[in-house]
């Protein structure tokens, strides 16, 4: 991938705009359903030298994932699909062994995606595992496909406010993602106690000034990854078709009047 610093210095300033004035506190994306390798990994990191970056791996037990994300700097690194008290232990234990291996550090989270990983959370909230991550994910998307529901269903959204209650007592920072869209992120923000909100690539602060304007906030959030795929394209113009693709997937969660925004 060739750099255009540029490019760079532009979503670098539009980052941080973002953070003052949208409640934008991270940046997020993944090897896995994110499907970005470790040079586009190490891009974003490059684009926000100052904030926290957090990157899904492709699985609990990817230890290439780990020690190629520690050696560009990762801030946090999130387990998906942990399912069991076996999958939690793993992540950790094989995190844990490479963080002292490498002498490079981050701090571990875990997503719950699916109706067996909310079965088995009380049994995983009681592991030393557990009292290790530092954040839990709901990943709603993939949480609704298992339940056979659509990801706004009431089923759903009662399901995660319950676990989001739960993991509050265990005094974890929780985020909620999946299908967040400027069509119901506002009643999200109103009904979900969770600290943050992510998107794929943006996480947000769900404090009393997001909600207070939570549609204007996302969407300003998600403006931002369209530009990040524009300019991934122009710098690695091999994956062009999955950044448009994927800028396509976004006009269906935003307003559709995009020009006005311009």
């Amino acid at each position: 991938m060739r750099r255009n610093l540029t490019l760079i210095r532009e979503l670098r300033s539009r980052f941080v705009t973002l953070t003052q004035e949208n409640n934008v506190v991270a940046l997020k994306t993944g090897t896995e359903v994110e499907d970005m390798d470790i040079d586009e990994i190490a891009l974003l990191r490059e684009i926000i030298p100052d904030f926290s970056l957090t990157v899904k791996i492709g699985g609990p037990e990817a230890r290439r994932d780990m020690r190629e994300c520690l050696s560009v700097g990762v801030n946090v690194l999130l387990a998906p699909m942990v399912e069991s008290v076996y999958s939690l232990i793993n992540f950790v234990e094989t995190a844990e062994s490479i963080m002292r291996e490498t002498g490079k550090f981050a701090r571990l989270a875990m997503n719950l995606e699916t109706a067996t990983a909310l079965h088995q959370l009380d049994a995983m909230i009681a592991t030393k595992a557990f009292a290790s991550l530092s954040q839990v994910t709901i990943g709603r998307g993939d949480l609704s496909k298992s339940m056979n529901l659509c990801v706004d269903d009431e089923e759903v959204l009662t399901l995660t406010r319950n676990v989001l209650i739960k993991l509050a007592r265990q005094n974890k920072l929780t985020s909620v993602g999946g299908g967040l869209s400027v069509h119901n992120i506002s009643v999200m923000s109103e009904v979900l106690p969770a600290n943050r909100f992510n998107t794929r690539h943006i996480v947000f602060d769900n404090n009393e000034q997001f909600a207070q304007n939570a549609s204007v906030n996302l969407s300003e959030g998600l403006y931002f990854e369209q530009a990040l795929y524009e300019a991934l394209a122009e710098m690695n113009p091999i994956r062009t078709s999955f950044y448009k693709e994927r800028n396509r997937q976004l006009e269906e969660r935003l307003p559709r009047l995009k020009a006005a925004h311009k």
